[in-house]
């Protein structure tokens, strides 16, 4: 368990700031401006840094993958996908003035694609930086 907490740990960062954004009162972000369909964007970009630091640590963690593989396609596509609708659900049962939204999930999905799109296109640059200092 500790190897995994070592080896995920920026995803793990991720994953609770994200968690935190989500479920803290909408109070505590008044006074920082906005723009229409600024939580749009938010999720996208939120999920779309969660897929990214996941598939990096996992490329870190398991050197020797496949794209196509279940534990990849679970951790690194799924996993968040599911994150983002269970905190969509999660949401107004719990943590109320917050409400669930069918387009903040579908912009959840959006931005794993995004990161998917991204690390795939970045892979070696991205790793070769990061890898490089590991060594």
């Amino acid at each position: 368990m500790k190897k995994f907490f070592v080896q995920y740990w920026r995803s793990i960062l991720v994953i609770l700031a994200i968690l935190f954004l989500s479920f803290a009162p909408p109070s505590d972000f008044q006074g920082i401006p906005t723009f229409k369909n600024e939580d749009k964007l938010a999720h996208l970009l939120m999920y779309a840094g969660l897929a990214s630091m996941l598939i990096f640590d996992f490329r870190l963690a398991v050197l020797n993958f496949n794209l196509k593989s279940f534990r990849f396609i679970f951790f690194c596509l799924v996993f968040p996908t599911l994150l983002g609708g269970i905190i969509e659900i999660l949401q107004p049962m719990y943590f109320a003035p917050r409400s669930a939204s069918w387009f903040d999930f579908l912009f959840d999905f959006i931005g794993v694609i995004i990161g998917l799109i991204f690390m795939n296109v970045f892979k070696n640059v991205v790793t070769k930086i990061f890898y490089s200092k590991k060594n």
